[in-house]
């Protein structure tokens, strides 16, 4: 029997092999009813072997997967997928080519009445704004369009849960970030459990409720997108995630480490101990360059980006006595390269790794 308060989705000790290689190894996941759920992480740690377990499309080794409180793998129990209950995006739309949109989105409903299917195909076409094109083939259709039709074609049978894969990666970039806003308030207005996979970690930020980061068949961390940027857990997730600055850091008190910066306090108490050795993670963004004639730095190099512009300073430390630091620095406006600055940093919860 299904459980109302069981979450939509939970794995536990998951794991996976191809011919005697560990792809999965021990996962542990939960999803949350209406939540979306992003699988991020390098090629070949383990993403898209997950969304196939999930569907039923590959076997796992050893674990159990229950979705909305039911059990459909457990070791005994191998639910086929066609009985899971789960829709599908995958990043080629897979599409029905000689059919129609009116066709590929009632694939599914064969065996209802020709009433109730009209009645979901205008709701889903009303849904997903496309109306006006029932009677289009999918090649005189954009990526986003076809990417729409494949999300109607998944919500026509009322999943319990859908599943993408890398459903952005063939979209035009200047239309992707419109069509993931669009997208995401699609699932919630419908109140859709969603897991997608994706290697862009624009994407998973833009359309997740909360990020798994996977590393060689792993989870890394589990968190929100903000949690996960700011205050990553290893240092894996911090270069994954964005550019980062390491400095070497003393730990001066509770809430203060001396840096080839100067000293630079924690908003939260940090759980390093006074004298303690470590690497601190600074974003570029989280650092203000000062023009100043006698300034610790200089200005190396310098990419203009539109919306900020990134450079590269070099400070001459006494104990880096033949080559310079270098710190990447995100910034409004560019400077000049060569111009001497002082370098501050945001007030923020300090984020510190071990030493190598």
């Amino acid at each position: 029997m299904t459980l109302s308060s069981s979450p939509a989705l939970r794995i536990s000790d998951l794991h996976c092999s191809y011919a005697g290689v560990d792809i999965l190894m021990g996962l542990d996941l939960s999803l949350g009813k209406n939540e979306i759920l992003c699988l991020l992480g390098p090629s070949g740690c383990g993403k898209t072997t997950t969304l196939k377990l999930i569907a039923g499309l590959l076997p796992p080794t050893q674990g159990r997967i229950e979705i909305n409180g039911n059990v459909v793998d457990n070791g005994r129990l191998n639910l086929a997928p066609e009985k899971r209950n789960v829709g599908m995006i995958f990043q080629d739309y897979a599409l029905f080519p000689h059919l129609t949109v009116t066709d590929n989105v009632l694939f599914s409903l064969h065996k209802q009445s020709k009433t109730k299917q009209q009645e979901k195909l205008d709701y889903m076409l009303n849904l997903v704004n496309l109306s006006e094109f029932s009677d289009r083939y999918p090649h005189q259709l954009s990526g986003g369009q076809q990417q729409r039709v494949a999300i109607a074609r998944a919500l026509a049978s009322s999943p319990e849960l859908l599943l993408l894969d890398e459903p952005f990666s063939n979209i035009d970039s200047q239309v992707r970030h419109h069509l993931i806003e669009e997208m995401r308030g699609l699932l919630k207005s419908y109140n859709m459990s969603a897991i997608f996979v994706t290697h862009s970690k624009e994407e998973a930020f833009a359309f997740a409720d909360r990020l798994a980061v996977f590393n060689q068949g792993k989870i890394e961390q589990l968190g929100t997108p903000s949690e996960l940027y700011n205050q990553p857990a290893t240092r894996f997730v911090a270069d994954f995630l964005g550019k980062v600055n390491y400095l070497d850091a003393v730990v001066v008190d509770e809430y203060s480490v001396n840096t080839v910066l100067g000293v630079i306090s924690s908003e939260q108490k940090l759980t390093a101990a006074v004298g303690e050795q470590k690497l601190l993670a600074l974003r570029p963004q989280q650092l203000k360059l000062v023009i100043a004639e006698q300034g610790i730095a200089t200005i190396t190099q310098q990419q203009f980006l539109g919306i900020t512009t990134h450079c590269t300073i070099g400070i001459a430390t006494s104990m880096l006595t033949e080559n310079e630091l270098e710190l990447s620095v995100s910034m409004q406006q560019p400077m000049t390269v060569g111009d001497m600055v002082n370098v501050a940093v945001e007030s923020h919860d300090l984020v510190l790794f071990e030493l190598d």
